[in-house]
């Protein structure tokens, strides 16, 4: 009969006990960290460019959005690029506005399939100081981008892939007309 009460007592406990489990809670998956100066909040990112999102694709859980860079400041951009952010506002997700130029603040990607990341944290121009007067303050002017960049099907086409595409073309026709001839023979 102990053993009983004891049973009954033990479940009590871990119903109890996991009902906190099951309540619907707040999430809390995006905090941004507060800087200390404006030197400091612009020079936590690892890219930093001036840009226009021209075209936006999506998935349902990244968005990615290509940009024409006009400006880089820090970082290797070419004037063409990619950023990727997570879709709705998902862990810091943020969105981009089509054809307004923009003062972007990225990173290497971690959880998307782009060039750079974009996060909803960092340098809006609605902080308490002017984001471009401190990004020229700490890398100056800046310098013009990279040429090239993805292109709309996401692919980097450059002078070596298409030299080499040719060469397999050219090496996978003259390897059918030796089978062809070789066949009549």
């Amino acid at each position: 009969m102990a053993t009983r009460h004891m049973m009954a007592a033990g479940a009590i406990l871990l119903l109890t006990g996991g009902l906190p489990l099951l309540l619907p809670t707040t999430a809390n998956a995006c905090s941004c960290m507060a800087f200390a100066s404006p030197e400091e909040a612009v020079s936590v990112s690892s890219t930093i460019f001036l840009g226009t999102p021209t075209e936006k694709s999506s998935d349902g859980f990244e968005d990615t959005y290509q940009f024409d860079v006009s400006r880089v400041y820090k970082g290797k951009v070419t004037s063409v690029t990619s950023v990727g952010t997570l879709a709705n506002g998902n862990g810091c997700g943020t969105s981009y506005i089509l054809g307004t130029e923009q003062l972007m603040f990225l990173s290497k990607p971690y959880d998307v399939d782009a060039e750079f990341e974009g996060y909803s944290c960092g340098p809006r121009t609605s902080s308490d100081f002017d984001v471009p007067a401190a990004v020229e303050s700490v890398y100056g002017a800046g310098y013009a981008p990279e040429p090239g960049g993805p292109t709309a099907l996401g692919l980097r086409v450059d002078t070596q892939t298409v030299i080499g595409a040719v060469a397999a073309l050219a090496l996978f026709a003259l390897g059918g007309l030796y089978w062809k001839r070789r066949r009549s023979n």
